[in-house]
């Protein structure tokens, strides 16, 4: 609760007695006064706008229902119960029955129960409990003075007492206790607010009948006449209403699921469409929010801003790096976006910030278990590590001088304090987590959180650099455009039970026993729906034989959880969800993304387990486009079906996006040009072109909108949920790809069938010279198919702009460039190359102007490393990277030295201007052994470009090593 919030209750409290002691309202004039608790969230609080949670929306809709205006007298519950005793109130609400109150108060019935639960951290997950028996040697958190206290003494557990629900979260949270007992609902609620993710119940606390407590209205015993209205209203309450208002403040806090369009002004949809790539910059150590894994950027942070672009329209160019790095190359102008950082008087300068799209909290691990934080006292005398540049540095050094010592990347933090370097770091609590597991430390505990005048907590949001302000209302819009519930699902994928990387170990899954009770009672199997028409991420067979990307992780989860799985043919992806929906089968293993299927609203779906480019086909003399304003009113195909249908119609209104029944047909019409374009993706599109011999269809652009495969089960089977979740997070990277490789590259090979030929011989001899004449046109068809193809594949790795390769085409080589030389023990080379102060191009003399040069260099990339081996990738907005295998040091650094002096010679004519360019170059040469890691050569070279540009810029360096035993 924020500090006007807490005024506002403090002067409620205050003032309740008085406000208690008013007289009662007339039941004449319809107005009942009526006492709820003032500090009860999620049921009961005073916000800003008044009273506010999940029963003041029940009293409210009864109210609705019955005609009764309430008039809310807000306090503690001694005040209002006492009130309400002593005729002050007409009613009182969340009212327990009990015996002994009967003859005092009229109840009406149940609204709620609330349910005690037990809440362990699946982080460090405990069995469920069958009874208290099972909880001995734990420690327990519970409330103080809690109904049920005494039942847990007697039963001998070992107890750990808190004054409020939020604290025993936190303690759960932080390993001082291994469960808590209370509120389901509340402590949901607060794990929530909190973003403890792992923080999840295991089951109803077994008090032998005391685990249910019913929310009644109570009213004065006289009050009949209101006594019918209220219990009519609560009769007529529809229970579907009940258990969404329930979850909407449970698990969103009270925000509506319901989120308004995402709408552009005209001059905004202008500033868009004129806006280039935009350079974002993330760390590559801040896991589970931003990290690097298997030369990936990815985590929490790197979704919202996916999400962002896709909702926009904008491009982002990930620039990833060390904070200390990344905030010099903002504050210069060289990145037009930083990521995760907090909005400080001192960055105001040089930023403008966006709404917060998270909060961390900031906590210190020590080696000492009974060390506590509670104030910044208790930070002296201890030598604290933190990261540098981080936003309460500044304070810190103010409680500890040259005790406080910075880090600039986080894993050296976290090693320096298990070697007893520093006695305590400060991380948020999901980073530190990671690093303590990615080193393998052992001993480490949370002492608590950081608690430094009025730092708390951190605010994560992106500034834009000054120049670009008038993004920022764009991105808050898109900000807002994100709903509770999709947000959620991408906490849940990161901040969730320890997420996974490929450095983890892939191939565990932990059940609870709740899991393992419900998949015990479906006998170990699984029925699933899936239909035929999507190869090849999701299809059946001749033989009914389920096939696909989907299929080869269903495979994966049953190997994982000892199933077995049955299929439920349908015959769409519509007819998938209306079955699933049904009962007729228990989970869809091919769900794609898109909001547009609003009448299955009651379905959810886990994290993505694979991704894929969205494309716009279109015939093969068509020209490229960059973005789909360019269409204006074409008519563009779509798949009814399709994911993305209804979300590319909210965001693109101008699109004449025209539905048809499938892929086959979308295709037919663009070849027959009743269609300009047609919308998929580029694997069931490119198996579409092949499967129909279509030698004239091409892909003319990129859809900014990626589609994504998840598993999808009915929103009332959470406990299905989860599992499946669990088991998308223990999949490796390596086990996804080759199940990719599988299905990318068995069902796209072209074939012919020849069984016409056949027939046509058998009839005459006649006929041969027809046969001959035909098949040479097969032929044909077939060289322009794999010309067709090849030209497909060749686009999708290939930039655009200079037509040198993406990073799609860097995926394909890189690692098979390295395996050779690692094989032939040849130097394996790779270099980044920056243009310096590019920025300027720009800004002076336009982006057109710019994109000359980038093609200019691109040409004098080429001509400088053209030998065989030679690989140059275009790796986004001014940066480029060169890997081969080369003879010697020697040869490396004279190439690459060459090319600099070329370039910087080399004059750049653009309309009436000449302009000159000039690059920085880091470069790794190493020869690789089995111990080496390919992404390796890549951070060595981009520390030895950083280090390039702070020695001056125009110049070649040389990273010492690739920081690895496997370089010799």
């Amino acid at each position: 609760m924020h500090w006007p919030q807490r005024l506002i209750l403090i002067f409620f409290l205050l003032c309740a007695p008085l406000l208690a002691a008013l007289p009662a309202s007339s039941s004449a004039q319809n107005t009942v006064s009526i006492g709820i608790v003032a500090d009860n969230e999620p049921y009961s609080s005073f916000g800003t706008n008044g009273p506010q949670g999940f029963s003041v929306d029940i009293l409210n809709k009864v109210g609705e229902i019955s005609g009764v205006n309430f008039d809310y007298r807000v306090g503690s519950w001694t005040d209002i119960y006492a009130a309400f005793l002593r005729g002050e109130l007409d009613a009182l609400d969340e009212v327990s029955w009990r015996e002994d109150r009967v003859r005092l108060m009229h109840f009406t019935r149940p609204y709620h129960l609330r349910r005690t639960i037990i809440m362990h951290d699946a982080n460090r997950p405990l069995s469920g409990a069958d009874s208290l028996a099972d909880l001995k040697g734990k420690r327990i958190g519970v409330l103080r003075d809690v109904y049920y206290l005494q039942t847990l003494r007697d039963a001998g557990l070992n107890l750990i007492e808190y004054s409020l629900q939020p604290e025993m979260i936190q303690a759960l949270s932080f390993g001082w206790v291994d469960a808590i007992i209370g509120s389901e609902v509340t402590l949901s609620y607060f794990a929530r607010q909190k973003g403890l993710v792992s923080v999840q119940p295991i089951g109803p606390a077994p008090l032998g009948g005391q685990e249910n407590e019913d929310f009644r209205i109570a009213v004065q015993p006289e009050l009949t006449n209101l006594h019918e209205k209220l219990e009519t209203a609560l009769a007529g309450l529809d229970p579907k209403w009940l258990e969404d208002t329930r979850e909407k403040w449970q698990e969103f806090g009270g925000k509506s699921l319901q989120v308004p369009q995402f709408q552009l002004t005209p001059a905004q949809k202008t500033l868009l469409r004129q806006q280039g790539p935009l350079r974002v910059g993330l760390m590559r150590d801040y896991a589970p929010l931003s990290f690097e894994d298997g030369g990936q950027v990815q985590g929490l942070t790197v979704d919202i801003l996916a999400r962002i672009m896709d909702l926009t329209g904008l491009r982002a160019v990930p620039v990833v790096g060390q904070w200390s790095q990344l905030i010099e190359m903002f504050q210069r102008g060289e990145i037009d976006i930083m990521a995760n950082i907090s909005d400080l008087p001192a960055r105001r300068e040089f930023s403008r910030f966006t709404q917060p799209y998270h909060f961390v909290s900031v906590v210190g691990f020590s080696q000492s278990p009974d060390l506590r934080l509670t104030r910044k006292e208790d930070l002296h005398g201890l030598r604290v590590g933190y990261g540098a540049g981080i936003f309460y540095a500044d304070a810190l050094r103010d409680v500890l001088g040259k005790d406080a010592i910075a880090f600039d990347d986080q894993a050296s933090m976290f090693v320096a304090l298990a070697n007893g370097q520093v006695d305590l770091v400060l991380a948020a609590l999901d980073n530190g987590n990671h690093w303590i597991r990615d080193q393998g430390l052992r001993n480490i505990h949370i002492a608590g959180e950081l608690h430094l005048d009025d730092i708390v907590r951190e605010d994560l949001r992106f500034a834009i650099r000054p120049e670009l302000d008038a993004l920022v209302p764009v991105l808050n819009q898109a900000l807002n455009g994100i709903s509770p519930s999709e947000m959620r699902a991408i906490e849940n994928r990161w901040l969730g039970a320890y997420f996974e990387t490929s450095s983890n170990a892939a191939g565990t899954v932990l059940l609870s026993d709740v899991e393992n009770a419900y998949l015990t009672q479906k006998n170990h199997t699984l029925t699933f729906c899936a239909h035929r028409d999507w190869m090849p991420l999701d299809g059946i067979n001749a033989k009914g034989q389920h096939q696909g990307i989907a299929s080869g992780f269903l495979r994966l989860a049953s190997r994982r959880l000892g199933i077995e799985t049955r299929l439920y043919e349908t015959t769409s992806w519509r007819a998938s969800l209306d079955a699933l929906q049904a009962g007729r089968c228990d989970l869809i293993p091919g769900a794609s993304n898109g909001s547009g299927l609003q009448h299955h609203s009651d379905i959810t779906y886990s994290a993505p387990y694979y991704a894929l480019p969205t494309v716009l086909l279109g015939r093969i003399e068509s020209p490229f486009i960059t973005a789909l304003a360019e269409l204006e009113r074409s008519p563009i195909g779509i798949t009814r079906d399709f994911g993305l249908f209804q979300d590319l119609r909210v965001r693109h209104p101008n699109l004449n996006l025209i539905p048809v029944a499938n892929e086959a047909e979308g295709l037919r019409k663009v070849q027959s040009g009743e269609l300009y374009g047609y919308i998929g993706t580029l694997a069931t599109t490119s198996q579409q072109l092949q499967d129909m011999r279509l030698a004239d269809i091409r892909v003319i652009g990129r859809v900014p909108m990626d589609t994504t495969l998840a598993i999808a089960t009915v929103k009332d089977n959470q406990i299905l949920a989860g599992i499946m979740q669990k088991v998308v997070g223990s999949a490796g990277a390596d086990e996804l790809n080759q199940i990719e490789n599988q299905w990318r590259s068995v069902h796209l090979s072209a074939h012919v069938d020849y069984s016409l030929v056949w027939q046509l011989m058998a009839g005459a001899l006649v006929l041969i010279l027809g046969f001959y004449a035909w098949n040479r046109k097969l032929r044909s068809l077939n060289r322009q198919l794999e010309q067709a193809n090849a030209q497909l594949a060749k686009l999708s790795a290939t930039d655009q702009l200079t037509g040198l390769g993406n990073r799609t085409r860097f995926d394909q080589t890189y690692d098979i460039l390295f395996q050779h030389c690692l094989r032939s023990a040849t130097p394996f080379l790779v270099a980044m190359v920056d243009i310096d102060h590019f920025k300027r191009v720009n800004d002076d003399y336009g982006h057109a102007a710019g994109d000359e040069c980038l093609k200019v260099l691109a040409d004098t990339l080429r001509s400088h490393f053209q030998r065989t081996g030679d690989n140059v990738i275009r790796f986004g907005g001014e940066e480029f990277v060169i890997f081969a295998a080369v003879g010697s040091v020697g040869e490396a650094h004279n190439r690459l030295e060459l090319l600099r002096e070329a370039v910087s010679a080399m004059p750049i004519q653009y309309e009436t201007q000449v302009l000159h360019l000039t690059i920085s170059i880091g470069y790794c040469l190493q020869t690789p052994t089995k111990k080496a890691v390919p992404t390796h050569w890549l951070l060595a070279a981009d520390q030895a470009l950083y280090r390039a540009k702070s020695q001056g810029r125009n110049r070649v360096v040389q990273a010492l090593s690739t920081g690895t035993d496997g370089a010799s």
